[in-house]
């Protein structure tokens, strides 16, 4: 029977750790370097450094743990403003050269980030995405150096730039690259692939710099000229825009490692590499040297430290008779008393992964998982955690599924979709079966153990159950095809299989599809009676005395504190009988409603337990609540014939070997554990000793290892599309020792996956560090300076129809109104000379005074709650503008609809504008900066709905068949940021030729993710496992994007003239499309009948 809880990690190698900054070593891993007249600055290890111009005499400026970043000096050599994240928050600060307490300058709730100064070092310029309606977009600002409220230098997005030395002109990057933050994608030739924009905001003028299908990134300005970063050539390397002649030539020539940062001043530009390695670049002379650095840093973050491992754990199940729980939990195993006795962490492996721990039935013996030797084996140990023995597997991935009763097996399944049993004794390897799709390993043994049960996927995508003989090899089908079976569970007296199985499982079966959305499954529970003279578990119970032996044998303590007698022993050794003829007609269905039921497990007095789900689409759960993946733990007493429930809000559970102790886990990640009877008494277990001893670079070496090996075996392509990966191993494995930081580590595995050039390839989180958060409090309001005085520009009233979203000025008997003015927060006078956002730090939720005005004059009081994020009332009243702007360019014979993902969020949108306005002859898709999520095959089979009738009714309106639909003329917004499932939606919508796309070739990244286990630390690791190709057979859209039939660039001057170009096209064509367009929908009937019959 299959034990266990979860099981979220799985493992990899490991290798050992330097310290950084060793003495007279090199530092390397330097990033974001700028230079002075006389000094450069850099970041290493989360911290602002400073040195002379060639790398002597670093000292450290910056000392908080929080991360620091994005140094820049003042024009005049004597002040740093970076970005800080601080209390939670990244924000804009300032600090001395010389040293000394950094000045906060920012407090919104948005990333702010430094991008450089203007030339007369009396602003700082950031970029920030405090007003964009996605978070793949950012905008330039302004703030005052002395401080004092941001001003938006324009409304047209800047990812980066810098302002020439005039403070006239800016160069920029308009929008994002593939290869950044998370996301590892060297040379990506898609969709975002930004070129460099010079602006002049004043006259509207701009250029373009000569662009090839490549990424340009880095704007600096060196005199006139620009020069820039480009990945044009394969490697990125420094290149100059001459702005005379308008020429654009390579000027560096690396080979090695790509430049990813540089910064100028004067005729030298400071860069920095890959690697982490500075060099100086002479643009008069065309020289590089050097930069070398020696750092030897504290690094508190690679201090070892204890840990409470419970945040990080992966697997829980419980002993035999239920007296410890053993946990898998940030990469060590333990067990946990239930009353008495101590935790026990049995592996205390530094630098190794453990996981997937099962308990022996027999009791004496725990396995698990190990990576200590950079290849996964299984580890036998005692109790105590005392090695007995242990047996390599080899470079896959596995997990420990169950344990048989007898001891002599344990069920194991690897990453390639196999299920193998193994030999305690001997490690001996017998595969029992490969699936054909990835659906998770549904097993249970026999109770003898020569059975087991399992589920296998089939091409139409629905599972049968199996069963697997070890005595002659056998695999037998035991479902017809006609359903889809999950769960599978032996009864402990082995005469009835018990399984979960839906008829109407079809639509939801592939998970990649939309049209799974919100779509209810439901399953009955079954159980097969396994021998031919076997009886159904609903059979009514006689009620005849039992016949009694002249002799009772004397009962004796069975370890549970509880009786138990040989015979019963005995009874549980016989074997399992399986009669194979006839066992599907042997199926009998119990009387329990159809729902979404899984994890079926047989408690020891023969009551079935099992977890019934939420259905789909059902409720909708305020903020913070985790409905979808919380269930009821039921029972169903075969006396009463009834399920009851034994447990609310659970997520996982197990029962102990001899099926009288349960576990469960909850959504807070806490573990309850009770008797396996009716009624369910839960108690918390005691897991406050679960902790871990951390040495942070022996595990930061470890998970370097791990991911670098998860790559290689989860890869979609076993070929690694010819990379040498054991080279790119040895390039990048050096560098670990250098790591300062989990964030540092991060961008380390980024950069090395990114060589693979596939997109969704991403690594980040983990143990990071984090300031506890002071949450800025937000008015979901424009506010701008009007005579000193903070007046309110706009209000965003948010959405009617949406009860978690909050719109603080706009409810009704606040009474403020847009060009009220805000004197003063909690009774704290505000005024154009400072930022009013300080004055709501730590006010999400709580009621705040406002005084206010409507003249400037005559002052009231008003008491608000703010929010903590305003993004989405900001994005919903863009949305109704555009959706408006339509409804007024059209005379309202045009509908909008947006699409934010391709996943819940993009059904619920399509779903909630499109039916709404199906009465419209046309519509304009748009899903420019899809998320993407899904393929979004609900959507175009809506969209590509044909006319096939109308009906009459003798009152009213006619109506359609299919209804909720759009026969005219279609068109979609596409562009750059829309990638993944918004890739393959424009794909889709074009191939079946719906309309036209307009707008910039998107993303371009059709590999999907979600296979491999997180990391040690919880640190994730998204490796490509599977990858889209034509019809015709061809890899497509990937690294490619899906083109435009009608090309449009949204021009900056149009956007801050509060143009949208894009949108006015679509209205454009799908007006001129309605012109020809000759509507098929009959809304008036023939004429009725007028003979009997007619």
């Amino acid at each position: 029977m299959t034990r266990k809880l979860l099981s979220l990690a799985l493992s990899a190698g490991l290798s050992t750790i330097a310290l950084a900054g060793a003495a007279n070593a090199e530092t390397r891993l330097v990033k974001q370097a700028d230079v002075s007249e006389n000094h450069i600055a850099f970041v290493y290890g989360g911290d602002i450094w400073v040195a002379d111009r060639d790398g002597a005499n670093p000292r450290q400026l910056t000392t908080r743990q929080a991360p620091e970043m994005m140094p820049h000096f003042s024009p005049d050599g004597e002040t740093i403003a970076f970005s800080a994240t601080y209390d939670g928050n990244t924000d804009v600060y300032t600090i001395p050269v010389s040293g000394g307490a950094p000045t906060r300058l920012t407090w919104h709730p948005g990333a702010d980030v430094v991008s450089g100064w203007t030339p007369d070092g009396d602003n700082i310029l950031f970029m920030s995405r405090r007003e964009m309606t996605s978070g793949r977009s950012a905008q330039a600002w302004h703030v005052s150096a002395s401080g004092g409220f941001p001003t938006k230098i324009m409304d047209a997005v800047v990812m980066d730039g810098r302002w020439d030395s005039d403070g006239e002109k800016l160069a920029y990057q308009p929008y994002n690259t593939a290869h950044r933050g998370a996301s590892g994608w060297r040379n990506h030739r898609g969709g975002s692939t930004p070129p460099i924009w010079v602006l002049d905001p004043a006259s509207g003028d701009w250029e373009e710099v000569p662009h090839e299908n490549g990424s340009d990134t880095n704007p600096i300005w060196v005199g006139d000229d620009v020069y820039f970063l480009s990945d044009r050539s394969g490697m990125k390397n420094l290149w100059k825009y001459d702005s005379g002649d308008k020429s654009v030539e390579m000027v560096t020539n690396q080979e090695t490692w790509d430049i990813n940062w540089a910064r100028a001043h004067g005729n030298d530009i400071l860069f920095t590499t890959t690697a982490g390695d500075m060099v100086m670049f002479d643009t008069r002379r065309g020289r590089t040297r050097a930069v070398d650095v020696t750092l030897n840093p504290d690094s508190p973050e690679a201090r070892p430290h204890w840990k409470n491992a419970m945040p990080n754990m992966t697997f829980a199940g419980l002993s035999p008779t239920g007296k410890r729980a053993v946990v898998t939990a940030r990469g060590d195993v333990y067990t946990v008393p239930l009353d008495d006795g101590s935790t026990r962490n049995l592996t205390r492996s530094a630098g190794a992964k453990e996981s997937t721990a099962l308990w022996s039935p027999k009791g004496g013996e725990i396995a698990y998982l190990s990576d200590a030797t950079r290849k996964n084996r299984v580890v036998i140990t005692d109790q105590s955690g005392a090695e007995l023995r242990s047996f390599d597997l080899g470079d896959d991935d596995y997990q420990l599924v169950t344990w048989s009763a007898d001891g002599g097996k344990i069920i194991i399944g690897d990453n390639h979709l196999a299920v193998w049993s193994m030999d305690t004794a001997t490690g001996a390897l017998t595969k029992i079966y490969t699936d054909n799709r990835r659906s998770g390993v549904n097993v249970s043994l026999s109770p003898d153990g020569n059975w087991l049960a399992y589920t296998k996927a089939r091409a139409n995508y629905f599972n049968d159950v199996f069963l697997y003989s070890f005595a002659d090899g056998s695999h037998t089908q035991l479902t017809d095809g006609m359903s889809h079976a999950a769960s599978p569970a032996f009864s402990p007296d082995g005469k009835h299989l018990f399984f979960a199985a839906s008829t109407n499982a079809g639509p939801t079966a592939v998970g990649l599809d939309m049209s799974t959305q919100e779509r209810p499954i439901r399953f009955g529970l079954y159980a097969a009676v396994l021998a031919a003279d076997g009886k159904s578990p609903l059979l009514p119970k006689a009620g005849d005395e039992a016949v009694k032996s002249d002799e009772e044998p004397a009962k004796k303590e069975n370890g549970n504190g509880e009786k138990s007698d040989k015979k019963s022993e005995k009874k549980d050794e016989k074997a399992t009988k399986v009669d194979l003829d006839g066992l599907t007609d042997r199926i009998v269905a119990l009387p329990v409603a159809e729902r979404s039921y899984r994890s079926l497990q047989v408690a020891h007095d023969g009551g079935l337990f099992f977890l019934e789900f939420p259905q789909p689409g059902g409720t909708i759960e305020p903020n913070g609540r985790n409905g979808g993946n919380v269930a009821k733990l039921m029972r169903f007493d075969f006396k009463a014939k009834k399920a009851s429930k034994a447990m609310d809000r659970v997520t996982g559970y197990s029962l102990s070997a001899d099926g009288k102790m349960v576990i469960v886990a909850t959504p807070e990640r806490a573990l309850m554990t009770a008797k396996a009877a009716k009624d369910i008494k839960a108690k918390k277990l005691n897991t406050s000793d679960v902790k871990a001893f951390i040495n942070p670079r022996e595990e930061w070496a470890q998970i370097f290892d791990e991911a670098w090996r998860l790559e290689h075996q989860y890869f979609y392509a076993a070929n690694m599309h010819g990379l040498d990966w054991d080279g790119v191993y040895e390039k990048y494995r050096p560098l670990v020792d250098h790591v300062a930081t989990r964030a540092d580590l991060n961008r380390l595995i980024v950069d090395m996956i990114s060589e693979l050039e596939v997109g969704h390839n991403r690594a980040g989180g983990g143990d990071l560090y984090r300031d506890a958060p002071v949450a800025t409090g937000m008015l979901g309001a424009d506010l701008r300076i009007v005579d000193g005085k903070y007046q309110v520009a706009r209000i965003y009233d948010g959405e009617n129809w949406n009860p978690f979203v909050k719109a603080p000025l706009a409810a009704p008997g606040i009474g403020v109104t847009e060009g009220d003015f805000i004197h003063a927060v909690n009774g704290a006078p505000v005024d154009g000379a400072s930022n009013i956002f300080a004055h709501f730090a730590n006010t999400v939720g709580k009621q705040v005074t406002l005084t206010v005005s409507t003249d400037g004059t005559e002052t009231r009081e008003v008491v608000v709650e703010p929010i903590g994020n305003e993004r989405q009332l900001r994005h919903w009243a863009w949305v109704e503008g555009n959706r408006k702007a339509v409804e007024a360019a059209t005379d309202g014979r045009v509908g909008y609809v947006y699409l934010p993902n391709t996943a819940g969020g993009g059904f619920t949108y399509f779903n909630r504008m499109f039916f709404a306005q199906s009465d419209k002859k046309a519509m304009i898709i748009d899903e420019r900066q899809n998320g993407g999520g899904q393929a979004a095959n609900y959507i175009t089979d809506v969209l590509s709905r044909q006319y096939l009738s109308s009906w009459l009714d003798r009152d009213g309106l006619t109506f359609e068949t299919p209804g909720g639909a759009v026969f005219g003329p279609k068109v979609m917004l596409i562009d750059q940021d829309a990638g993944s499932g918004g890739d393959f939606l424009p794909y889709s919508f074009k191939r079946m030729g719906i309309g036209k796309l307009i707008g910039k070739r998107t993303w371009g990244g059709l590999i999907g993710i979600s296979a491999n286990p997180r990391l040690i630390d919880g640190g994730f690791l998204t490796v490509p496992f599977f990858r889209f190709y034509t019809p015709e057979g061809e890899w497509r859209v990937e690294n490619e994007g899906v083109a435009p039939d009608i090309d449009v660039t949204l021009d900056p001057t149009q956007v801050n003239a509060g143009v949208d170009v894009q949108l006015n096209r679509a209205i454009q064509e799908v007006l001129s499309e309605l012109e020809t367009y000759e509507p098929i929908k009959r809304h008036t009937p023939p004429a009725l009948p007028t003979e009997l019959g007619g």
